[in-house]
């Protein structure tokens, strides 16, 4: 017994996990029997979960050592075998270890790839069935695993699910993997998709329904420029039980929506609007009462604007729109009158709403609009704890601006204005701006605003900003966007965010995105070095301070 404990001291990544919890359950050493605390299938299954490099978050190196160290619990002792199984078979990142488990005679290895040389026996299928039924959550990567040996697995001689409790699936949908996923899936609740080849999964896509009837989760990706246009609705509507759908490259059509508005479990919803979506007056309105978080994605604000005005969000509280046009005033302002429409206004407190980059537009914003008060006045209706907006507009907000709209959102966590394409601006919130606007609003730990320097010094008579009380909640994100600094400015706006940093976990950065970077004739590289000097220097007040 002493043997089989120092079998588990001896993991090499986990060991002092492994120590730390079995402290608590030490072994009897004078009857040489385990502690009757080890026996118990509960507690070892939580013990071993500190050996899963998935919850560890472990490197490429510790991850494969935290897989021997499960595997070497399991040989441990015949207690620990089924526990360590189940953690260790858990989660699997591609198909190949359903190969090695079996013997090295009915499989061969070449480099980076596994294959069954012949088909597999009964008991060989038992073998592997024993590891199957483990696996809980599953990304089918076939990038080390031969095509006939996908064959093999996608013709299980038994009518049970080979995968009867899985319940997270990930995967490409390709010619290769189609087989495997017209396997039974029971169990399965999470399932995503992402595909290259619109037409093919189109084609196929009114199957998914058959093999995973209990799906609570969807969420489908194109991994290329193209778009769904459509997905019959009855496929769609053959799931009667999601709660989350995530689909921002496919459009989906009126009776779909008028469907998923009906599942009283939907809080999640994202998918193209295509700009040929019928939406008459005369039709009824498609009414979402359970959405909580709901995100469109168009070609233009516009559509978005009236695709608000025909559907109602009484409970919505996260509303996102990304689109793909630099939009207009107008279209601005008739943007925050349909988000009013839709009745969401009143409960609505993160708001997002972006342009999709593009590396190269104008990047100069020379002929853009001039974003002001005006144009985010109706926001003050909401009360939002997040705003985050990114135009290719240039940015003139003042600090009368700023606090004016802060007043309207005491609770605010996170101002984000701009983050990528940036201010375009000599001008910004001033450092004691800012410091107001921490006063006005005490939660805010993100903020992402053009900071004005200009004539900034030296710090105020009243001193540093923390003696005033105002500082930012540890593990803050400050982004200074496209600022422009001064030599002579870096000391003392240096001083001044050690001041309203309270420890040195904060996160600063400047001029990040490649946008900003791109721009002539603002002394671009000249400004990111000196708001790199100004981190180094906070960062060390700070670290002297604590």
């Amino acid at each position: 017994m002493i043997r089989r404990r120092n079998a588990i001291y001896e993991s090499r990544c986990t060991r002092v996990h492994l120590q730390k919890l079995l402290r608590t359950f030490p072994f009897d050493l004078v009857c040489k029997r385990m502690h009757h605390a080890l026996q118990i299938q509960e507690i070892l299954s939580h013990i071993f979960i500190y050996c899963n490099p998935l919850i560890l978050d472990l490197s490429a190196d510790l991850h494969k050592n935290a897989l021997s160290d499960l595997a070497g619990l399991a040989r441990t002792c015949r207690v620990f075998k089924e526990p360590a199984f189940d953690v260790l078979w858990e989660a699997l990142n591609d198909l190949s270890p359903l190969v090695r488990c079996l013997p090295e005679t009915s499989h061969q290895v070449s480099p980076g790839m596994y294959s069954f040389t012949r088909p597999l026996t009964q008991t060989e299928w038992d073998v592997l069935q024993g590891y199957t039924r483990r696996i809980r959550s599953l990304w089918m990567s076939v990038d080390r695993i031969g095509e006939e040996s996908l064959q093999i697995l996608s013709n299980p001689p038994t009518t049970a699910p080979l995968f009867p409790n899985l319940r997270t699936l990930s995967c490409q949908y390709t010619v290769k993997t189609m087989p495997l996923l017209r396997l039974p899936f029971p169990s399965l609740a999470f399932l995503l998709v992402m595909f290259e080849n619109p037409q093919l999964f189109q084609n196929s896509f009114n199957t998914l329904p058959n093999f995973f009837p209990n799906i609570k989760r969807l969420a489908i990706y194109v991994q290329s420029v193209a778009t769904i246009d459509k997905i019959e609705p009855n496929d769609m509507c053959r799931w009667q039980n999601l709660c989350s759908v995530v689909c921002p490259c496919v459009a989906l059509d009126v009776d779909t929506l008028a469907h998923l508005s009906r599942m009283p479990a939907l809080t999640h919803l994202e998918f193209a609007l295509s700009a040929t979506l019928p939406l008459a007056a005369s039709n009824s309105p498609i009414v979402c009462s359970n959405v909580h978080d709901f995100k469109l994605n168009s070609k233009s604000l516009e559509t978005i604007s009236r695709f608000l005005s025909r559907i109602q969000l009484p409970a919505i509280t996260s509303f996102s729109a990304v689109m793909g046009s630099c939009p207009s005033r107008q279209e601005l302002s008739s943007f925050f009158a349909g988000i009013q429409t839709s009745n969401a206004g009143h409960a609505i407190e993160r708001l997002r709403f972006h342009q999709s980059p593009d590396p190269f537009s104008n990047v100069l914003h020379l002929e853009c609009p001039n974003l002001g008060l005006e144009d985010l006045r109706p926001c003050m209706a909401f009360n939002l704890r997040q705003l985050s907006l990114d135009i290719v507009w240039n940015v003139g907000l003042t600090d009368s601006d700023l606090l004016t709209l802060a007043s309207a959102w005491p609770h605010l966590e996170n101002l984000v204005i701009n983050e990528f394409s940036g201010w375009n601006a000599l001008g910004g919130i001033t450092p004691d701006g800012l410091l107001q606007l921490l006063q006005t609003c005490r939660s805010l730990n993100c903020i992402a605003l053009a900071i004005d320097t200009r004539d900034y010094t030296e710090l105020p008579p009243s001193g540093s900003p923390g003696s005033l009380g105002l500082t930012l909640p540890p593990r803050s994100n400050i982004n200074v966007l496209d600022s422009v600094i001064e030599p002579e400015s870096v000391p003392a706006v240096a001083a001044f965010f050690a001041g309203i940093a309270p420890c040195s976990d904060f996160y600063f950065s400047a001029w990040r995105s490649h946008i900003m970077l791109r721009r002539r004739g603002q002394n671009v590289y000249k400004s990111k070095d000196r708001w790199d000097e100004v981190y180094s220097r906070a960062s060390e007040a700070v670290s002297r301070r604590s």
